[in-house]
């Protein structure tokens, strides 16, 4: 078990060193909603790597655009991916503004992003009030519940007070907000994480096999393919292929801290993923290439979109339909001709209108 402190401005305000008080590891606040960010969680991010604690990291959510705040918080937090467990603390109002549904897309898009699984903070009864059933299977929780609020001196886990209704198990409890550590006067959140150091850093991930592994983007069939950032501190953008020169932006070099980019060229060890001046190293990320936008014998797998998906015997405009293809469906491609994908013989009907799927990569 590790012995986890989370802190913000407000221990910052109040002079709070993270090097004066023993703990295994510090969870920092880093942004609200999306305009405020926490003036300390830099240093107090830095200083905790630094002394070789685990590290984590925490948007509190407003529950009103789920993305915008993703965004916002990505923004801060990107150069820590890789080093810090990712968190949505979800709590007060959030909770009633947001719901399941702001919780679900906040959590699913930083995975996406980032290609690590977050961790979810919320309150005992959020926990039991609300229908968590499939977020609780794919996302680690850290549960609050005090059961009051009397001084806690030291660290002193004790067992949840109730019971989960949708989580099999706490990952991380807050279980008092009055813990008092030597090395500081006032009062601390104290967590208990149920797990040795490397069960933390398992959160942390960013394994880049396995990320690259997982990592399927979902282009239309005649794009070349993707690039994802995933260097620590973001990528440069070069005004070549040949990477000499690095793109200026106001006066300062062109860096994209993390996302995905359309690939338009490829040229060596660089990609294109915008205009002439605007190329990417391959090693400071991840490159998938559609096949069938150069080889249109290439094979491939593709996913309907739409729901008038049929299969057609012609590789024209107009032909009759012969089989429906349910959208959300994925199909082996054997080729194509033109925008038409080969997934089947005649009897079935062997074209689908590229229209209606993307290639997966």
């Amino acid at each position: 078990m590790l012995n986890i402190v989370d802190i913000s401005n407000w221990q910052g305000n109040a002079g709070f060193n993270p090097n004066a008080v023993s703990t295994d590891g510090y969870i920092v606040k880093v942004t609200e909603g999306t305009g405020y960010t926490d003036p300390y969680y830099k240093t107090f991010a830095d200083k905790t790597l630094a002394s070789g604690r685990v590290l984590g990291l925490y948007h509190f959510a407003t529950g009103y655009n789920w993305q915008a705040e993703a965004d916002y918080f990505l923004s801060r937090a990107s150069a820590y991916i890789g080093k810090a467990v990712l968190i949505l603390d979800f709590e007060g109002g959030a909770v009633t503004a947001g719901g399941v549904n702001f919780a679900t897309k906040w959590l699913d898009y930083v995975k996406s992003k980032t290609g690590v699984t977050p961790m979810f903070y919320t309150y005992l009864n959020v926990e039991n009030s609300l229908n968590w059933s499939d977020l609780a299977k794919r996302y680690p929780l850290w549960l609050a519940q005090y059961n009051n609020y009397n001084a806690v001196y030291g660290f002193q886990p004790r067992e949840l007070y109730g019971s989960l209704k949708y989580w099999s198990k706490m990952t991380c409890f807050q279980y008092t907000s009055s813990g008092r550590l030597s090395g500081y006067s006032g009062n601390l959140d104290l967590n208990a994480f149920y797990g040795a150091k490397n069960d933390w850093q398992a959160l942390v991930g960013k394994n880049e096999e396995d990320e690259e592994v997982a990592w399927h983007p979902e282009v239309k069939y005649n794009v070349l393919g993707m690039f994802k950032v995933n260097r620590q501190g973001g990528a440069k953008l070069y005004t070549s292929p040949d990477l000499t020169n690095i793109t200026q932006e106001n006066g300062q070099d062109a860096i994209r801290k993390y996302g995905d980019f359309v690939v338009w060229e490829a040229k060596g060890g660089a990609v294109r993923a915008g205009t002439q001046t605007q190329w990417f190293s391959q090693a400071d990320g991840l490159t998938k290439i559609n096949p069938l936008a150069f080889n249109d014998k290439a094979r491939a797998i593709c996913k309907i979109t739409t729901d008038d998906a049929y299969t057609q015997n012609e590789a024209t405009a107009g032909a009759g339909g012969i089989t429906h293809l349910p959208k959300g469906s994925t199909w082996q491609v054997f080729g194509r001709v033109d925008k038409y994908l080969v997934v089947g013989g005649e009897k079935d009907g062997k074209y689908i209108n590229a229209d209606k799927a993307v290639i997966v990569l």
